[in-house]
């Protein structure tokens, strides 16, 4: 098991003295005894901090759902009421008045990232003077998480315009802290066992005026140099593959998503990457919510597996990318990189199990 990160959002603050300080209040919603959502206490503000939380499983839907009704009441129930002094001189805070674009310092909720995560990040959801979503900022304070922070910053500003990507509002650094702001994306995760196809968005991001071989990607190159990795025939014709590369997410899961309007918005660029895997950002955003939140059985993913390759809606896209004839393939690829590279461990038996499922089925023949 990995070991808690113990860091706090409070870290990013510079130290709180009489003269410059403000006595912050919030509720806490806690997952396993370990605070993830800081409320403020205001019921609207409260309620918009609430929209932090993209609760997938029904379970949590349902405690997400009975929390919103007993704000919206005025109450609070199983919440623990913590305060917290902050330095409001600090340049940190400066940077969050900044982002909301207001003169007073703005109320905020925090969503603390997992605290097992390796570069724990936070999720600071910034409220103008009405109480509604102003913007939102994510920061961390350790080395990892100043590298993930940079990485993303960097990435959605080189990008910056891209269909799907959120809008960028400014950065900060210092000795303590890295950051950076966004636009508030509004909306909702798409969710079930039938989630709409992102299609449309994932072809808009193929670089369809280059091509590229798969061995000369990074990604390919890590999946190279790990253990384990599944080689064959049909790998070995796809490291030589042509096919226009592709903007990667990393881990494009429902989670990450939000849907306004038909408008899809993506989150969490940390592992972004400009010349990705086709094929790769599409089988992460089926199968995990499959694996992790519905806990289907290697059977039953191996069955969706079949279906998603067969799609009118897959296939057609993986015209457009050039990948058509190493599709299975580049589903095996796929989950080798979960198991060897990502080295995911959550539904790490099923993965397993579905690997060797999809290596022992026949592969179509190279064009």
């Amino acid at each position: 098991m990995n070991s808690i990160e113990t860091d706090s959002w409070l870290d990013l603050f510079g130290p709180a003295d009489r003269a410059g300080s403000r006595l912050l209040s919030f509720h806490t919603v806690q997952r396993g005894g370990i605070p993830l959502l800081f409320l403020p206490p205001g019921k609207r503000e409260a309620l918009s901090g609430l929209t932090l939380y993209p609760a997938q499983s029904t379970r949590a839907r349902l405690a997400k759902k009975l929390l919103e009704i007993a704000l919206r009441v005025g109450l609070r129930p199983g919440l623990e009421r913590v305060q917290f002094e902050v330095a409001v001189e600090d340049t940190f805070a400066a940077f969050l008045r900044q982002s909301a674009r207001t003169a007073a310092p703005p109320t905020f909720a925090v969503l603390a990232g997992n605290p097992r995560a390796r570069g724990r990040r936070f999720v600071f959801l910034l409220l103008d003077a009405a109480g509604l979503p102003a913007a939102v900022v994510k920061a961390g304070a350790s080395e990892a998480a100043q590298s993930l922070i940079e990485h993303e910053e960097n990435f959605l500003r080189a990008n910056a315009g891209m269909p799907g990507l959120p809008a960028l509002r400014g950065g900060f650094e210092s000795s303590r802290a890295r950051a950076f702001a966004l636009d508030f994306a509004a909306g909702n995760s798409p969710r079930g066992s039938n989630l709409e196809a992102p299609g449309n968005l994932l072809t808009s991001w193929l670089a369809r005026d280059r091509e590229m071989r798969m061995r000369d990607l990074e990604s390919w190159r890590l999946l190279m140099a790990s253990e384990a990795f599944p080689m064959g025939t049909a790998m070995s014709a796809l490291a030589e593959t042509k096919f226009h590369p592709t903007l990667m997410h990393g881990d494009f899961a429902p989670w990450n998503v939000k849907v306004c309007a038909g408008h899809w918005t993506v989150l969490d660029w940390e592992r972004g990457q400009l010349e990705g895997v086709p094929g790769w950002d599409w089988f992460h955003f089926e199968l995990q919510p499959a694996l992790l939140v519905r806990h289907e059985t290697a059977a039953q993913l191996f069955t969706r597996c079949e279906r998603i390759l067969a799609s009118s809606d897959f296939l057609a896209y993986a015209a457009a990318a050039g990948i058509g004839p190493h599709a299975r393939a580049l589903l095996l690829a796929y989950l080798a990189n979960c198991l060897c590279v990502t080295k995911q461990t959550e539904g790490r038996e099923p993965l397993l199990e579905l690997e060797q499922r999809v290596a022992n089925t026949r592969f179509a023949r190279p064009a």
